[in-house]
């Protein structure tokens, strides 16, 4: 009876990912920034599986927020941003050709006077005409008020060359990092770097494309955007 349920709740769940025709890479995604940075950009990213080269056309819709008061923020796709002045069921429409990826990254702003703290701001994804199959995306921002000198100095990060062909040369104020890894546009971990070597990074097995260095030292994360180019 177990593996019965089991098989029709995998069906069912193959059946909702035909008629979507998309996938999200992360519905949770967070990231922070110094407070001086004056703001912090979050990713995910939609990645078009559709069969017919015509479902190409998607909405995105802002739904809540939950940040501090001199906190503002929008949506960017690969070619423009959106919801800059968000209000509850404000929508815009994006284009993401079959097979192709978009970027989907949400700016928060920390204000005028630079506020610390945390929060996220939720919105929809769906596909034109498929709103009851929609997906919501939860992006998780964060300005730590604490110890900002020594996290600022901590994600101070350099890279070259970008574009890079085959090797990458990274250079951190602070060595004192947890992991290392690099992910690509669509939220896969392609290559966990050596910590104890991570000072020249062998990309020369990575297809062309754009990737994320991801730094971690302890709670916090950090991702450097590079592309690789041959």
């Amino acid at each position: 009876m177990r593996k019965l349920f089991l098989l029709t709740m995998l069906l069912f769940s193959t059946i909702i990912w035909a008629q979507k025709g998309y996938t999200i890479s992360n519905k949770n995604p967070s990231n922070w920034a110094p407070l001086a940075d004056g703001e912090v950009n979050i990713h995910s990213t939609l990645t078009n599986n559709a069969v017919n080269a015509k479902d190409s056309m998607f909405w995105v819709e802002y739904l809540d927020a939950n940040t501090p008061a001199a906190w503002s923020f929008g949506l960017c796709t690969n070619l423009q941003c959106y919801l800059v002045s968000a209000t509850t069921g404000l929508k815009e429409s994006f284009y993401t050709a079959q097979g192709n990826v978009t970027d989907l990254k949400c700016t928060q702003s920390f204000g005028s006077t630079p506020v610390s703290g945390k929060g996220y701001a939720r919105f929809l994804v769906y596909r034109e005409g498929m709103k009851n199959l929609a997906d919501t995306i939860y992006f998780n921002g964060n300005a730590p008020a604490t110890g900002m000198k020594n996290v600022s100095k901590a994600m101070e990060v350099t890279i070259s060359p970008n574009p890079v062909k085959n090797e990458l040369v990274l250079n951190l104020s602070d060595i004192n990092i947890t992991s290392i890894s690099i992910i690509n546009i669509v939220g896969k971990e392609v290559l966990m770097v050596d910590i104890k070597s991570f000072k020249k990074i062998d990309v020369s097995e990575l297809p062309n494309g754009i990737y994320f260095l991801n730094i971690k030292k302890g709670e916090l994360s950090f991702n450097k955007k590079f592309i690789v180019s041959k």
